[in-house]
């Protein structure tokens, strides 16, 4: 995973990284930091970043770290930002709009773990063939936004696209580990991420100016209320 860690307090740069190493390592997992001091070397690196720790009150109060989580997420939507700070006035400025999370300085080495095991769930990948042309094709699961049966097939909805696969929504539900997906309907399993609202017998799902409508049976109401209160309870 490549991080991005950006202050301009030398020590609190230094600190920041060296608590990434130790939680990375105590996950065994690999990661590649780059330091920046300020904003305009991070966005002049031209780099893409999985995660960015920022630190808002940056010395050039004109590109601080919200200016340059603007330009980040300009350029990289499916960047996660992390800001540090002990300024706690920004927060209504940045939470919904460019953060990911929303940190006091020195960053929890546990509350690290925790968002970075969230953001690998996020990062996975399912490999699917086109029922049509036998095309294999490798997409993320965080794009998905749900999935139903096609005959004794399987079709999955995407931000960008829809496929009909040669594997059963069995098979397509079993790939689905992130806990972010929940099955609402013998027919439809739905990635919480993209629910806009639910009643006892719907869920309106919605992406951007694409908007969803899948049942949602009786049997999983309660289940499924519970799963989205636990999916963004955690987002807070």
């Amino acid at each position: 995973m490549r991080i991005a860690v950006c202050d301009d307090e030398i020590l609190s740069l230094k600190q920041t990284s060296g608590i990434i190493r130790d939680v990375f390592s105590e996950m065994q997992l690999k990661c590649i930091i780059d330091e920046f001091a300020n904003a305009d070397g991070l966005l002049k690196s031209k780099k893409k970043y999985a995660v960015v720790f920022l630190d808002i009150e940056l010395k050039d109060s004109q590109k601080n770290g919200i200016w340059a989580a603007k330009h980040i997420k300009a350029s990289d939507p499916d960047c996660a930002i992390i800001f540090t700070t002990n300024y706690e006035e920004y927060i209504d400025e940045v939470i919904g709009k460019y953060a990911f999370r929303y940190w006091s300085k020195p960053i929890n080495a546990n509350r690290l773990q925790k968002s970075i095991q969230l953001l690998l769930n996020h990062m996975k990948t399912i490999t699917i063939e086109i029922c049509s042309n036998k095309q294999k094709l490798e997409i993320m699961l965080k794009d998905i936004i749900y999935i139903t049966p096609q005959g004794k097939h399987c079709k999955i909805i995407t931000v960008s696209n829809e496929y009909v696969v040669i594997k059963s929504f069995k098979e397509i539900n079993e790939l689905l580990t992130s806990k972010n997906f929940c099955k609402c309907h013998g027919s439809y399993c739905v990635n919480l991420d993209y629910v806009e609202k639910y009643t006892k017998t719907e869920v309106y799902l919605k992406y951007k100016t694409n908007k969803y409508k899948v049942h949602l049976s009786r049997r999983q109401y309660m289940a499924f209320k519970e799963q989205m209160f636990i999916i963004g309870g955690e987002k807070e």
